[in-house]
């Protein structure tokens, strides 16, 4: 039986108990879900809250597809140079290589889960531009 038959198994992760991290822009990310820190193996899911104002960096995946879940909040999703608004209940869709970046354009937190398949890593996100 290979490692990951024998880890095979349902888990829980709690939101609470996940370290968020920070991104120098003020993102707040809560890995919710990933190889790291589960039995998954193909893909990842995080929580990603940005402040009013606030924006994620403009970038594109070499081979991830992400979708984005908007949860609460308003913003402008920017995939290959189209601006589009998104609310509470959208879910965007951004194959790779497809540029985007998204803005919090209203007056509370814009809180969403991000999924990425296969699962995100630095070395797969390319920043665009400055």
């Amino acid at each position: 039986m290979n490692s990951y038959a024998r880890r095979k198994r349902v888990e829980i992760i709690k939101r609470d108990q996940v370290k968020p991290l920070v991104s120098e822009r003020g993102e707040i990310v809560r890995e919710l879900a990933s190889p790291s820190i589960a039995s998954l193996r193909r893909h990842s899911v995080a929580e990603v809250t940005i402040r009013p104002g606030g924006g994620s960096v403009p970038h594109y995946h070499r081979q991830a597809e992400e979708v984005y879940y908007i949860l609460r909040g308003q913003g402008q999703m920017v995939l290959d140079g189209e601006a589009r608004l998104v609310g509470p209940g959208d879910a965007v869709i951004i194959p790779p290589p497809a540029q985007h970046v998204i803005h919090n354009t209203g007056a509370e937190e814009l809180v969403m889960v991000v999924t990425c398949a296969p699962a995100w890593s630095p070395e797969d996100e390319v920043p665009v531009g400055g």
